[in-house]
């Protein structure tokens, strides 16, 4: 789960990563009384909040040099649409800004702890070269980013601190004591990032200007006071949907939509999908339980997103029953029409196959992955004559 800076930096405060003063406005009448409060003279930084780096090279972040000048400044973020690198074209609009106390910098830092899969561990990221062009400096010069692996056994040690002060060029104790809170945080909170961009130093002293952090959603169980973090209108709201469901969406960028009971099979049907030319649209990964009602709104939300031309149902019953999946599928369809190509095999699917053929629907029956995919493509090249 993505949070906003000044929820970030909240957490930042509770474990001790230095921040500078800052306080978060919804309206334009909430930033004028921020800045008369905290910020008479007005000399203030205007930030944008919305679930996106980059903020500061699409005009996200601007400096108020007078109340006045902040004012009119903040008129401006509020219901902006911001288009950065990871928005895509169509951007995010800003319903919120977080209003800072300006830092004087000699440096600029970056460091970041996130889980690394591939060998299974904590670890730090670090360059002296902090700021905006980080993305463009790990492509140019990758031997410049420092990683140091934390021994999940060990936790947190001494010497790794030390490995990461080295890479910063900065005093050890101080970074020591960063990437310790950093650390804590990150276990204690179920954090899968925490990204400082950039660690600020200032006459050797150490200030997170920025701050990414994404909770594990898996792990809401374990902390309840976080759900009240999570901001909707950032969401996609057809992930939204498919999780007060307990399913897992995701949004790709083609126009074939996919339904699959399981990660792995869903993975491999993308990849057919693209092996024979097409581009998958979304992914909907409906889980090993499947009910009706469950089977009919990951249909219908495939088929709601509006890119979706074709959708292909590949589903293996193995706890799930298929012939209820089928039930689901059968009224889904009956509410949006679109191209379906269904294969469908394992636990009762011999049923679930005569339930979709006397449903008198259009669906075409696949009997594999490979083949659904094939008659996909045959249907949309035939939609395209």
């Amino acid at each position: 789960m993505n949070i906003h800076e000044y929820q970030a930096k909240a957490l930042f405060r509770k474990y001790g990563i230095p921040v500078p003063e800052g306080y978060p406005a919804f309206d334009l009448e909430e930033a004028e009384a921020v800045l008369d409060e905290h910020f008479p003279d007005g000399r203030a930084v205007l930030k944008a909040q919305v679930h996106s780096g980059g903020r500061g090279k699409a005009g996200g972040i601007l400096l108020g040099d007078s109340k006045e000048d902040a004012l009119e400044k903040a008129g401006k973020l509020f219901g902006m649409k911001l288009v950065t690198r990871q928005t895509g074209p169509e951007g995010k609009t800003v319903r919120k800004i977080y209003i800072e106390r300006p830092s004087v910098i000699d440096e600029e830092l970056y460091l970041s702890l996130l889980v690394d899969t591939g060998c299974a561990r904590h670890v730090f990221i670090a360059c002296r070269e902090g700021g905006t062009s980080i993305e463009e400096l790990a492509e140019r010069e990758p031997e410049k980013i420092i990683r140091v692996c934390i021994d999940p056994e060990k936790g947190f040690t001494q010497e790794d601190g030390k490995k990461i002060a080295a890479a910063l060029g900065q005093d050890e104790g101080k970074i020591i004591q960063a990437a310790q809170h950093m650390y804590e945080m990150f276990t204690s909170e179920d954090c899968t990032l925490i990204e400082i961009n950039p660690l600020a130093v200032n006459r050797g002293e150490l200030t997170a200007l920025d701050a990414k952090v994404i909770l594990d959603s898996d792990a809401m169980f374990r902390h309840k006071e976080n759900l009240a973090l999570q901001d909707e209108s950032e969401e996609d709201p057809l992930e939204l949907e498919a999780a007060r469901y307990g399913m897992n969406y995701v949004s790709l960028s083609g126009d074939i939509g996919c339904i699959c009971n399981g990660a792995g099979l869903g993975m491999s049907t993308m990849d057919a999908i693209s092996h024979y030319g097409g581009r998958p649209a979304n992914f909907m990964d409906t889980g090993g339980t499947v009910t009706v009602e469950k089977a009919a709104a990951a249909y219908e939300i495939v088929a709601g997103c509006g890119k979706v031309r074709g959708i292909i149902v590949n589903i293996f019953g193995g706890i799930a029953r298929t012939d209820l999946i089928a039930e689901g599928l059968v009224q889904g369809m009956r509410n949006i029409r679109k191209p379906v190509v269904v294969r469908i095999d394992g636990n009762s699917a011999e049923k679930a196959r005569e339930i979709l053929t006397a449903s008198g629907l259009p669906v075409v029956m696949a009997d594999n992955c490979s083949d659904a995919v094939r008659k996909m493509m045959d249907l949309l090249k035939g939609e395209e004559q």
